[in-house]
């Protein structure tokens, strides 16, 4: 006999936006406050269809007919055979799609992948209506340059895409009706790269454009890239190409990063510029040129179910929102060449001068098993507010969670949150890379840090927490109001005493953090105002 109990705060469920088709949707909800939790039930119309575990708050529900409207609702399992319910939802499917089978006429795209197809895939984008779907179907390869999705589209890919290795693929050739944003004379489309406008190659999947007039509008809406398939980047050799003709550095001095030539000129794999309503789900990503998926300016975006590798690819990002607002990632899956999360907002002077946030992305339920593991900055100008984390496994990475700024960034990251997460390592530093931009008048401000019920492990250097120092102009900026609760922390060896540093900290409180084996440990503490520590222990 199972008791159900009604006290307690509701939790609502509802649909992860962009993620509503004839057949299928997504339904997410929040973690309850609950201790206990044992896992998840989903009821479809008063029938249980599925259950989930403690760390996945969210169900996608296939099979669905078009047109029709269903109820669901979702039950947390607690200890003792205890259950809430933690909300409900009536969905109604949309209506039926339109499909373009881009192997079959009047397309037909080689579905060998010998053949560059670029046009006729590019055509069956222009041809499809509204709401309707490009399909790659299973078992077919294509090759293609650059493709220009439009509003109200899906791409579906069940077999695989992959990305041309001629960069002469990737510019906008003159009169180009499908792209609507500015080119330059050499074909390079205006985006945005390590916080920075400019003009770079295209993506091999494109959506929207960058408006310079107004980078509040929303160019392009209800895009989703979909399938059980696979798109595969150029990678390396099409990076480097694409890097050879941008070198010379008094002809093109913006180009370069870190002492490489060309760095900055290389397209990403998918980019979406001032898109609202944006679906990414279900396919396998990888080998990109450089990052792989690019958010810039864009407004509600989904994405879950993915898989990214882009391990070896220099500067090999997975997932970048800048100065994106309402981002959602959860059940992904990353092995990166670099962060494999990078939330940004512009470089300094452009991103204070522009100012254009990241708010309110909500990070749940992924596995980072490669890479630098999940960063915000160090391009955050423009300010980055309301990240959530949850139920995350962070391990194998170089930094596990790392805030970072350079001291020239100005702007903010505030409202921060990461728990019940497995985690290599958890930084909020200053680096001293990437500084080639005119410093902002005021030092980076990072406040409301919170890291509770998460496990560190991995690293001797389990926590660094540093402000930031200007000693030339003898200024200081602290960190402001750090939480560190419900923490368990092991080292990799016991060869080492596990560290703790923290430096230059207004307001930090430590509580019931506990050192598991090998419990010797040290904190250094420099320069921190506000300390409260209650029961840090050690556990034998």
């Amino acid at each position: 006999m199972i008791e159900r109990i009604k006290a307690g705060p509701i939790v609502g469920v509802k649909i992860a936006p962009a993620t509503l088709s004839s057949s299928q949707v997504t339904l997410i909800w929040d973690r309850p406050q609950e201790q206990g939790i044992q896992g998840y039930q989903v009821w479809q119309d008063e029938k249980m269809i599925e259950r989930r575990s403690p760390n996945q708050t969210h169900v996608t529900v296939s099979s669905l007919k078009p047109e029709t409207s269903y109820f669901f609702k979702v039950v947390v399992l607690l200890e003792h055979q205890l259950t809430k319910i933690i909300g409900t939802v009536t969905v109604t499917t949309m209506a039926k799609e339109v499909v373009f089978d881009v192997t079959q006429a009047p397309y037909n795209a080689d579905k060998t992948g010998k053949t560059v197809c670029t046009e006729v895939i590019q055509q069956a984008i222009n041809d499809c209506p509204p709401l309707g779907i490009v399909y790659l179907p299973k078992g077919a390869t294509v090759l293609s340059g650059a493709l220009e999705l439009k509003d109200d589209l899906t791409l579906q890919i069940d077999g695989t895409l992959n990305g041309s290795l001629d960069p002469l693929d990737y510019l906008v050739k003159a009169g180009d009706p499908a792209f609507k944003g500015q080119a330059n004379a050499e074909g390079l489309v205006r985006s945005r790269y390590e916080g920075w406008e400019m003009y770079c190659y295209r993506s091999l999947i494109n959506a929207g454009y960058l408006d310079p007039n107004d980078r509040s509008k929303m160019v392009c809406h209800n895009v989703r890239v979909c399938g059980s398939g696979v798109i595969h980047g150029g990678g390396t050799a099409l990076g480097e190409a694409m890097k050879s003709g941008y070198t010379d550095l008094e002809k093109y001095p913006q180009y370069l990063s870190d002492n490489i030539p060309g760095r900055r000129v290389r397209g990403r794999l998918l980019s979406f510029v001032q898109c609202q309503n944006v679906h990414l789900t279900g396919v396998t990503i990888e080998n990109p040129s450089s990052w792989t998926v690019h958010l810039v300016y864009c407004d509600t975006v989904t994405t879950n179910g993915v898989s990214i590798n882009s391990r070896g690819i220099d500067n090999g990002d997975g997932w970048d929102p800048d100065s994106t607002r309402n981002a959602m990632i959860f059940d992904t899956s990353f092995d990166t060449g670099d962060d494999c999360i990078a939330i940004k907002s512009g470089k300094n002077p452009e991103g204070n001068e522009i100012g254009i946030p990241t708010e309110n992305v909500r990070i749940f339920d992924l596995k980072m098993l490669g890479g630098h593991g999940l960063a915000i900055g160090s391009e955050m100008s423009g300010g980055v507010a309301d990240v959530q984390i949850h139920d995350c496994l962070i391990q194998g990475t170089n930094y596990g969670i790392e805030l970072k700024a350079h001291n020239d960034r100005g702007g903010y990251i505030r409202n921060f949150t990461a728990t019940h997460c497995l985690i290599d390592s958890f930084e909020a530093q200053s680096v001293d890379y990437n500084s080639d931009g005119t410093a902002a008048k005021e030092l980076p401000v990072f406040a409301d840090i919170s890291l509770v019920d998460c496990q560190i492990t991995g690293k001797q250097q389990a926590i660094t927490l540093i402000g930031f120092s200007d000693q030339q102009n003898h200024r200081k900026g602290y960190l402001e109001r750090i939480l560190l609760k419900n923490l368990t922390l092991s080292a990799p060896t016991a060869a080492a005493p596990l560290r703790l540093h923290f430096e230059r900290c207004a307001g930090l409180k430590i509580e019931h953090v506990h050192l598991a084996s090998p419990a010797k440990f040290s904190i250094d503490l420099q320069d921190v105002h506000g300390l409260q520590i209650t029961d840090l222990v050690e556990v034998e």
